[in-house]
């Protein structure tokens, strides 16, 4: 019997100290944080929640969402892809999101123009825009490498087209000589939950302006354009910043930047991380076919200049 007491006894003891194991609601804030306890009191100021250890209010005008669970909890768990990894990460400041990520950003540069990119794996493909690669066969890449407390700039020449996505407008290439070099590529957000008033910040090169870090919410959660749906954040950004990473407060890929209203400021949009996903999951089926004469210009060496040439050979004959 009083074996029987004392198993009862801690059993009560878990369920008083942990009671959002057995009962509570989860609250989804605007840093993206999810809170999980029991709601003791909800007021039009504020919302006061039993963490089982401690009680903490929260202004409501913080609180987004509340619910029974933290959706896709149960279901999703690290997505481990060939080409890419989709998973959980803790909460970070922006200025850790750009220390822990900012390497993976790079400079996309062809002859039609420079914009954006960032390294998804390991084996050193990029993701930008199609219309930054657009008819190009000839691009550059520069990335940024921490090298004892400084940034040494390394431009890399050998880069391939792997797949090519005009309607979403994306791209995948391949840096041929950074394989097994990539010390922190990007984490792929895996849910696709986005929730607008979240907070973002984005790293790219307004202008040429490099490794330019800008921060803002979700304005709104799906924008329809021309049948094609987008995310639409207030975070900065200019020409440029096509193609690059849309982070959301926990360091995860959320969207491609893609587009900005030049004349109003705080209306830029990105494309959701699921089209991407579905690119990267399917890729053979977006290759890139070198041997297409409409794959991209070729831009034939200029014609020797005569008057070059003739005055060179006056040259000699007073030599």
């Amino acid at each position: 019997m009083k074996r029987k007491n004392i198993i009862f006894l801690f059993l009560l003891t878990l369920l008083l100290a942990f009671p959002a194991l057995h009962r509570g609601e989860v609250l989804k804030l605007k840093s993206g944080v999810w809170v999980n306890g029991k709601i003791l009191k909800k007021t039009k100021r504020a919302v006061i929640v039993d963490l089982g250890y401690d009680v903490l209010r929260i202004p409501a005008v913080e609180v987004m969402e509340i619910t029974d669970r933290i959706p896709g909890q149960e279901q999703v768990k690290e997505q481990e892809h060939d080409l890419y990894t989709a998973k959980q990460l803790e909460e970070v400041t922006t200025s850790r999101g750009v220390r822990d990520f900012g390497e993976s950003v790079v400079v996309v540069r062809s002859p039609g123009g420079l914009g954006s990119g960032f390294i998804i794996n390991r084996q050193g493909y990029v993701i930008t825009n199609f219309h930054v690669v657009k008819g190009q066969k000839h691009i550059n890449i520069t990335r940024f490498k921490k090298n004892a407390g400084e940034l040494k700039r390394i431009v890399h020449k050998e880069v391939r087209i792997v797949a090519l996505d005009p309607f979403y407008d994306l791209a995948v290439l391949q840096v041929k000589d950074i394989a097994g070099k990539v010390s922190h590529p990007m984490v792929l957000d895996p849910e696709n939950n986005v929730a607008a008033g979240e907070k973002v910040f984005v790293i790219g090169n307004p202008l040429g302006l490099e490794r330019t870090v800008t921060e803002g919410v979700v304005s709104h959660k799906a924008r329809n354009f021309a049948g094609r749906v987008f995310l639409q954040i207030d975070a900065a950004i200019n020409p440029g910043n096509s193609g690059g990473p849309l982070f959301n407060s926990r360091g995860q890929v959320i969207g491609v930047i893609n587009m900005g209203a030049r004349y109003m400021q705080g209306l830029n949009f990105a494309i959701p991380i699921h089209h991407l996903k579905f690119l990267l999951d399917n890729i053979d089926a977006f290759a890139y076919n070198e041997a297409n004469p409409l794959s991209g210009y070729v831009y034939p060496h200029p014609p020797p200049n005569p008057k070059k040439k003739k005055n060179h050979g006056k040259k000699n004959k007073k030599e």
